[in-house]
């Protein structure tokens, strides 16, 4: 038997697994924690510190306890602390190179916890340029310096008017020209001078009668031209008189134009007073929105992977390092890495939250399913009660959607910032919100709404006594408010979306600022009208007496028409009836 055992073979076997035994017992532990450490960092671009790291090898499994990972954007907090992550890692995918966990518990999850130390930053997040944006100030109620105004602003009228000057002249003196074509005083005196020489021919016996008769014809036809002439003058002198009534009262309307203008310019419009709630609260809540587009960021390498397709095979860009992975098909295929349920609890202030996240990979493309998480609390600290369901789809990496749903009952407000104005702060001391938010996002747009309800509000808007009467009458009405809502809606480019604020406290600030500009509106334009007709009412009195001359001419021409009818009249009757007038 002993021939058959080569005992140094044995000792020296059983030495090695000794030794490989002892290594994992004294090292793996610790191996395990830098590469946690490594990778996360190398991943997030922040420092990640792990307390301890315990692994079991029947079953293949990893404890980690003391997950810190540093916020890049503020070094001295942490984007996420985890009390105890354990999981059970699939020991053949290992040996493909595929990180496989059917199921992993993730305990005591914290957001924004303050780190002992600051965190090292090891790449900067990268921070898109900004287009400076003036804050929106609150409408002033002050008057405005008159004179200042004059001073600055153009008033359009007294050109206007004198325009219509020069206009009006020059119809004048075109009339007046054609005026002189017509038959004159002259003229008129002649044709009834030949009316009386017909009536005297009739008196000649029937030679006489003959003669008057082609006369009478002559006569009448020359009459009757004459007053054809005049009747299309006066015509065509009609209109040009109405479009100079017209010119007229534009510029008569010019001055009050110029008040009105100049009044809506540096008077608070009723647009301005429509939405007060965009220009007070829009701050606070773009700010909010902001946070949750950013943790959105943070989070999207666990369920999106930049990549190029090349033909039948994918070029996955690594997160961090150099070169390229080309993955071919597989018959079965499973991504390099793959959570497929994480249980995990939530400790936020408020209390814990359980709930489940599935199909966390950033290769959603191989796997073919979207990344989903649901989350409930109850009988909160500060809230009844709590959830959040969403849905995360990037499996055509050209066509995501994702989707997500909050809602918020009873969550006890203390101290909320609403307001940073520093002409009118405005904090929800205390208050019970029900929140509720709805939104998807694509490629190409975002839209979302997202709508709090609170009663049993106190509102503080600042113990001073700055801001002027506006923000006296402002803070005077929202002390009285117990009860409002505000609605925030998103929409637009993911990288340019748009936030629209609105809320019932718009009626209330209107009201309580409505009769205060309609104050100072009429005061400021008593002010303009006065400025205004001084400037202009030389000229206008100039116009309406070139409008007077103008219709003089219209004057004149009913006299012509008048004296040739009576001509016409007086011609026929001097042929005893015969000749035939028109």
């Amino acid at each position: 038997m002993n021939r058959w055992i080569r005992w140094p073979g044995l000792i020296g076997f059983a030495i090695v697994i000794a030794a490989v035994v002892a290594l994992w017992l004294l090292f793996m532990d610790l191996i395990v924690r830098r590469a946690v450490e490594k990778g996360g960092t190398a991943l997030v671009g922040a420092e990640v510190d792990l307390a301890r790291a315990h692994v079991t090898l029947i079953p293949l499994g990893v404890t980690l306890s003391g997950l810190q990972v540093t916020d890049p954007a503020a070094p001295a907090t942490n984007s996420v602390e985890i009390g105890r992550i354990a999981f059970s890692l699939d020991s053949l995918n290992l040996f493909r190179r595929k990180v496989i966990i059917d199921e992993m518990a993730a305990e005591g999850m914290r957001f924004g916890t303050q780190r002992k130390r600051p965190g090292k930053v090891v790449v900067p997040p990268p921070k898109p340029p900004e287009k400076k944006k003036k804050e929106s100030a609150l409408p002033s109620f002050s008057m405005p310096d008159v004179k200042k105004v004059l001073q600055e602003e153009k008033f359009e009228s007294p050109a206007l008017i004198e325009k219509a000057q020069a206009e009006l002249k020059q119809k004048s003196e075109a009339w007046q020209m054609q005026m002189a074509s017509l038959p004159d005083k002259t003229a008129l005196d002649a044709y009834q001078e030949r009316i009386k020489k017909l009536k005297e021919a009739q008196k000649g016996g029937i030679k006489g009668l003959k003669s008057a008769g082609a006369d009478a014809l002559a006569l009448t036809k020359d009459l009757n031209r004459d007053l054809e002439k005049v009747k299309k003058t006066k015509a065509d002198f009609s209109a040009d008189l109405a479009a100079a009534k017209a010119l007229i009262e534009k510029a008569e309307k010019s001055p009050l134009d110029d008040v009105r203008r100049i009044a809506d310019k540096y008077s608070i419009s009723s647009e301005g007073l429509a939405n007060l709630s965009q220009t007070l609260f829009g701050g606070a809540v773009r700010g909010w929105i902001n946070k949750g587009v950013l943790w959105y960021g943070r989070l999207r390498p666990l369920f999106e992977r930049p990549g190029e397709k090349k033909g039948n095979v994918q070029a996955v860009k690594p997160l961090r390092g150099t070169g390229v992975d080309v993955r071919f098909r597989e018959e079965r295929p499973l991504p390099d890495f793959l959570i497929s349920t994480i249980k995990a609890s939530l400790q936020p202030e408020t209390g814990i939250f359980n709930g489940i996240i599935r199909n966390v990979t950033p290769d959603q493309v191989i796997l073919g399913k979207p990344l989903t998480l649901s989350f409930t609390g109850n009988g909160l600290k500060d809230a009844q009660a709590v959830s959040l369901n969403g849905t995360l789809d990037h499996r055509k990496a050209d066509q995501p959607e994702d989707s997500m749903e909050i809602a918020v009952r009873g969550y006890k407000v203390v101290g909320m910032t609403l307001s940073s104005a520093a002409s009118l702060p405005v904090s929800l001391q205390e208050g019970m919100m029900d929140i509720e938010i709805k939104g998807r996002r694509d490629a190409k747009t975002i839209s979302a709404r997202c709508v709090a309800r609170v009663k049993g509000a106190k509102l503080n808007t600042g113990g001073d006594g700055s801001g002027g009467a506006f923000a006296k009458a402002i803070k005077s009405s929202l002390a009285k408010v117990s009860t409002f809502s505000l609605t925030a809606d998103i929409t637009g480019a993911p990288e340019n979306y748009q936030v629209k604020v609105s809320s019932d406290l718009d009626k209330v600030l209107k009201d309580a600022a409505g009769s205060m500009a309609r104050e100072q509106r009429d005061r400021l334009e008593k002010e303009l009208k006065k400025a205004v007709q001084e400037k202009t009412e030389t000229q206008l009195a100039g116009l309406k007496a070139a409008m007077g001359g103008l219709s003089g001419q219209g004057g004149k021409l009913d006299g012509v028409q008048e004296r040739l009818n009576s001509l016409i009249k007086e011609a026929g009757s001097s042929a005893g009836g015969k000749i035939k007038l028109r």
